[in-house]
This record gives C-alpha cells, sequence and structure tokens, in this order.
C-alpha cells in the first residue's frame, strides 16, 4: 500500500519540479499575498488602527495559504490524471481510493508546511510579526485545516469524476467562498447573523481563532476553538470519504 500511495506522492513531486506555476503556489504567491497584505496593515496603522492588525490578519492569511495549498494537492491529483486524459489508466491499476488519498494529502501537507515555514520567516523579517509565537496550537491548527482541506478536496474530485470537467471550478471557488466565511481578514462577528452561523460550522473559522487567541495568551479560548475545529474537521473527513454514498442520495 504504501508503494502506491508513494506513487502518486512522487508524480505531485514531478510535475511540481517541471511546472513553474505549481511551485508558484508555495514560493510565490503565499509571499504575494503577505507582502501586499503587510503594506496595507502599514497603512492601515498609520491611519490610526491598532498594532494588533498584524497579528490578525497575519495570522489569518498564513493559515489560510495552508488550507489552499493543502486542498490543491489532493483536488490536482484528479486534474493531472484528466488533463493528460490518462484517468482511465487510474483505475485500470491496483492503486485504491485510499493510495490516491495518503499519497496526494501528504504531499499536500508537507508542501504547505513548507510553505508555512518560508512565509512565516517572511512575515517575522519584513514586518516583525512571528507567527511561530503560537506554538504547538499553529501545528494543531494547520493539522485540523488540512484535514478539513482534504475533506473539501475530496467532495471536490468526487464531483469532477462522475459529473465531468465542468466540476473543476469547484478547486478555485470553493477556496474563495471558504474564506469569505472563515474570517481571514475580519472577525466573524461582523457578519450578519444567517451568515455567521455558517462561519461557525467551518473548523477553519475555529482554527484561525485558535492562534490568534494562543498569540495573546488567551489559553482559554485558544484550547475551546482548537478542539472546535479538530472536531469539525472529523465531521468533514467523514462526510468527504462517504461522499460516493450520501451524494447519490440527495441528488
Amino acid at each position: 500500500m504504501m508503494e502506491r500511495a508513494l506513487g502518486h506522492f512522487y508524480k505531485q513531486v514531478v510535475m511540481w519540479r517541471s511546472s513553474p506555476a505549481d511551485l508558484a503556489w508555495v514560493f510565490v504567491y503565499p509571499f504575494v499575498g503577505l507582502v501586499s497584505l503587510g503594506f496595507f496593515v502599514y497603512f492601515l496603522v498609520g491611519s490610526g488602527a491598532p498594532m494588533e492588525s498584524f497579528m490578525f490578519i497575519f495570522a489569518g492569511v498564513i493559515v489560510w495559504n495552508f488550507y489552499d495549498i493543502s486542498q490543491r494537492a489532493v483536488t490536482y491529483g484528479i486534474t493531472y490524471e484528466m488533463w493528460s486524459d490518462s484517468l482511465k489508466h487510474f483505475f485500470s491499476t491496483t492503486s485504491t481510493e485510499k493510495d490516491y488519498v495518503l499519497g496526494n494529502s501528504a504531499f499536500g501537507f508537507l508542501s504547505s508546511l513548507l510553505a508555512l515555514v518560508l512565509v512565516g520567516g517572511i512575515g517575522y523579517f519584513m514586518f516583525g510579526f512571528n507567527i511561530f509565537l503560537a506554538g504547538a496550537y499553529l501545528l494543531l491548527a494547520c493539522f485540523s485545516v488540512f484535514l478539513f482541506a482534504t475533506a473539501v478536496g475530496l467532495i471536490i474530485d468526487y464531483f469532477i469524476i462522475t459529473k465531468g470537467s465542468k466540476y473543476m471550478s469547484l478547486i478555485w471557488i470553493s477556496t474563495g467562498i471558504i474564506m469569505i466565511f472563515s474570517g481571514v481578514y475580519y472577525p466573524v462577528g461582523v457578519l450578519p447573523e444567517p451568515v455567521k452561523s455558517i462561519s461557525y460550522l467551518l473548523p477553519s473559522t475555529h482554527a484561525i481563532q485558535s492562534i490568534r487567541s494562543s498569540i495573546v495568551s488567551d489559553f482559554s479560548t485558544a484550547n475551546i476553538t482548537i478542539a472546535l475545529s479538530f472536531m469539525l474537521s472529523a465531521i468533514y473527513m467523514a462526510a468527504g470519504s462517504l461522499t460516493p454514498i450520501i451524494a447519490p442520495c440527495i441528488g
């Protein structure tokens, strides 16, 4: 099983090394987002916003990069097969769905972790914000977000395989939609009531909050929110794993 899973992992590595666009998702785009927002926050602070704005926005952006790269690895595993017209070969091999999930999600987690370290370092040296002050809460929150991203990726993969390439746009659309509800740039309390309720059902909302709380030493809130994040991620992972069974029943 491990050999087959490593095969999926290695294919991601090969595609990654041969494609400047894929490398950019780890080595370029996260920096662009962080630096542009960093100067935007400088502007806000210069206009009277509190210095805590750096912590609030940077924590959200750094964790959101982790989500984006993790989900992309799981969904791109399928799109690579479709773009090369080799999806039928995937189903004719001895490789199983578990091998696919394990190999691609492992690549997503490690590449997300690499981006986290690089962007965290840039954030510290350019803007003086140290995301690593969150300590264990940072790792726990990112792992919870990784599970959530993997679950969403599996759901998207199901619709791509069963409904066709027209559902491929979900790869990019879903990331933006979930970001709106997760309070990456703002507290979810500013959202309208129906939308706010949706936010509290997302693991990413609580994961980001746990990091923000731990940085300001509000460990009671950090403990509660990280526990909620993992609980919700487990539910989403179960839903993602059962999508082939659940989806036909709901149309």
